[in-house]
């Protein structure tokens, strides 16, 4: 007791000079509810002769959408010198930059009518305006290039559609016609039927063709989908993996290996694992590959992917490490560019992105021993990174900073080079977060944050806002979101933790089948309890708490087994699993990785896990959110729980987003991510301020 109590001394203290500081250099703008548009995001990081380039990403609120920018850093200014650029790379043997645009208005009208087409643009030395490139008449999805005239690439292809086309005797333009005609209807005939961010997806496959100087030669059968295709360095050897999808069957959840002949165009497929699934590829040298395998399917448990190296030789595969901690991985936040890296190597190992606890993480882990040596320090959440010079470019989120470009040396000194999002973080208001440790009730240590309110006065009591964040299998790091500053800077203590299930701490902490409402639930609350405790400044009894998906589920169950919280606002949530299970693009899956069961085998289970069966207890008032195309966490899930609200006189209300899916908060349009903030904050202002 003793030891808590000089902790929260420290911590007031701690908050008193902070807040002395602060008002020292003068009064900083508050971080407001659209503060997230004016922030810059970092991806495609990439470096030739010397010379670095990125895509900077950034909302734009007037046009209500997103733009992507290409730049190159000159003399440590970041220069635009293309737009409407999301991918690039650099032309073979040549001095150009090609990328992907469409940009002719005809041929944008032409696509808007069902017509394929692909263009791509070259930028040369001087950067001037783009020129056409390559112009091809089909959609080319994933593109492995030979040489500008030879490559192998993915193509969306639709089952419905071919029997268009079939009765349409071939005639695209009366296909075309036909698919219209048919646009009043919603048509499922298997499995899944439909998915998050790409709509309905029953008949849908995508397919792997090779293209030699206008043939294109078709690789797989019609029904299979291709996915995760790379080429060796040096054009010989093609690797990728297909999931087999038959009409009328259950859906098939794990993949194949195949290896393709670049030559010949034969390919075999290598049986390494049976029923897992194969993740990305990356080539060490012509012969071998390094490749992630997750075995949760055969081994029927919730697991990370191990990691292997493959001998195209001789076929086999050698284990460099099971994935029992470290697992390539990144750090949830609102403000990122969603950017990763894969692998690199160097003579003795990898090199990967890890989420380490509540930290993205650079590592090295060794070939001879998975021994691991963790290369970057401190608050960081890295999204990318490339070998430069005797180190490492990387863009990262560091502290409670915007995305930046650094330099990694090879004793672990960061030194940024951009200075991007550095002028509007420094006039802002900005809170630091406070950690807090509490043991579970089994034993475990564990920690989590508080960010105390902006503008903290010593000796007053605030109203605080628990957020929880998705997953399960996901982590809340120690880096700059959006959401929580703005609550923060509104006059809010916002709680955040890691609880049981969520990724960093590795397999057995992530597995938690069958036990979701259960140690998660309560590790949520032994952490509110310590941070009220710990704190000093949180009052107990203007408690809010909100998530999304996961997070929502969370919500949902809280309100429904305790009082404690005042207000409750439940975002892109689950209600039921019963009809979870068989609704959302992933309940088949899920459903069985969390509870090892389906509603036939095992009804009971899933309902009392279930948030709805508890709606009858619910006293707190709560607002609920939800997206129409959302098919991730489908509407029935918070229209069900809302309902249930409404049929018991608990206040509630519930805001749909039209045009939205499941990553509203993260990648919606701007103003009706502005929207949603103002919803969930006036909310908690109705019951937490008055």
């Amino acid at each position: 007791m003793k030891k808590n109590i000089l902790f929260t001394v420290i911590s007031l203290l701690i908050l008193s000079a902070a807040f002395a500081s602060g008002q020292e250099s003068g009064v900083k703008k508050p971080v407001g509810i659209d503060f997230f548009t004016k922030v810059k995001s970092i991806s495609n990081l990439k470096e030739k002769d010397g010379n670095i380039f990125f895509v900077i990403s950034q909302p734009d609120r007037e046009e209500n959408t997103y733009t992507r920018n290409l730049y190159q850093l000159i003399d440590g200014r970041a220069v635009r010198i293309s737009q409407n650029v999301s991918d690039y790379f650099f032309e073979e043997g040549g001095t150009g930059i090609i990328f992907r645009s469409i940009r002719e208005e005809k041929d944008r009208e032409r696509v808007r009518k069902g017509e394929e087409l692909t263009v791509f643009q070259k930028l040369a030395p001087g950067y001037g305006e783009a020129t056409e490139w390559l112009r091809l008449p089909f959609s080319a999805g994933q593109i492995q290039w030979i040489d500008k005239d030879r490559f192998f690439y993915t193509a969306p292809y639709s089952q419905h559609f071919q029997q268009f086309l079939n009765e349409s005797g071939g005639n695209r333009q009366d296909a075309l016609k036909k698919r219209d005609e048919n646009r009043n209807y919603r048509i499922f005939d298997e499995l899944p039927f439909w998915s998050n961010g790409r709509g309905d997806v029953s008949g849908q496959r995508s397919h792997l063709y090779f293209y030699n100087n206008g043939e294109r030669t078709l690789l797989n059968d019609t029904l299979e989908s291709v996915s995760q295709a790379e080429l060796s360095p040096d054009r010989k050897t093609l690797i990728f993996v297909k999931q087999d999808a038959r009409y009328g069957k259950a859906p098939n959840t794990g993949n194949k290996l195949f290896v393709l002949d670049v030559a010949t165009l034969t390919k075999k497929e290598l049986p390494l694992f049976d029923k897992v699934s194969y993740g990305g590829f990356y080539f060490i040298d012509n012969d071998e590959v390094v490749l992630t395998v997750n075995h949760s399917i055969e081994r029927d448990k919730n697991l990370n992917s191990g990691i292997y190296r493959l001998n195209l030789k001789t076929g086999k595969a050698t284990e460099i490490y099971d994935g029992s901690y470290y697992s390539p991985g990144g750090i949830g936040t609102d403000i990122g560019s969603g950017g990763r890296s894969g692998f690199r190597h160097d003579k003795d190992g990898l090199f990967y992105v890890s989420t380490i606890i509540d930290q993205a993480h650079l590592i090295h882990q060794a070939f001879r021993d998975a021994k691991v040596n963790i290369l970057t320090k401190g608050q960081i959440a890295v999204s990318e990174f490339l070998p430069y010079k005797d180190g490492f470019l990387i863009a990262a989120l560091v502290e409670q900073r915007g995305s930046e470009v650094y330099f990694l040396d090879k004793k672990g000194v960061l030194t940024q080079l951009t200075s991007i999002n550095k002028p509007l973080f420094d006039e802002h208001k900005i809170v630091s977060p406070l950690e807090i440790t509490f043991t579970n009730g089994e034993g475990r240590k564990l920690n989590g944050y508080v960010l105390p309110p902006a503008y903290y006065e010593k000796g007053k009591k605030y109203p605080a806002i628990l957020d929880i964040h998705g997953g399960p299998k996901s982590t809340y790091g120690t880096v700059f979101f959006h959401e929580m500053q703005y609550w923060a800077n509104q006059g809010y203590a916002v709680l955040f933790t890691n609880p049981t299930g969520s990724s960093g701490r590795g397999n057995d902490f992530a597995d938690i089948r069958g036990k979701i409402g259960t140690v998660d639930y309560n590790d949520l609350m032994n952490f509110v309890d310590a941070a009220i405790e710990q704190s000093g400044f949180i009052d107990e009894n203007r408690l809010g708490v909100t998530g999304g998906s996961y997070g929502g589920v969370m919500t949902n169950w809280i309100i429904g087994h305790t009082d404690r919280f005042k207000a409750a606002a439940s975002q892109r949530s689950a209600s039921s699993w019963l009809t979870f299970s068989n609704t959302s693009d992933i309940g088949y899956t899920f459903t069985y990785t969390y509870f090892g069961t389906d509603l036939w085998k095992n009804h009971d289970l899933l309902w009392d896990r279930s948030p709805l069966k508890y709606a009858d207890r619910v006293k707190t008032p709560t607002l609920f959110l939800h997206s129409e195309e959302d098919y991730r966490c489908w509407l029935v899930e918070g229209l069900q729980m809302y309902y249930a609200l409404q049929y018991f006189e608990v206040p509630s209300r519930i805001v749909i987003f039209k045009g939205e899916n499941h990553e509203l908060s993260r990648s919606g349009k701007p103003v009706n991510r502005i929207k949603r903030l103002d919803e969930i904050t006036k909310w908690f202002d109705n019951y937490l301020k008055k």
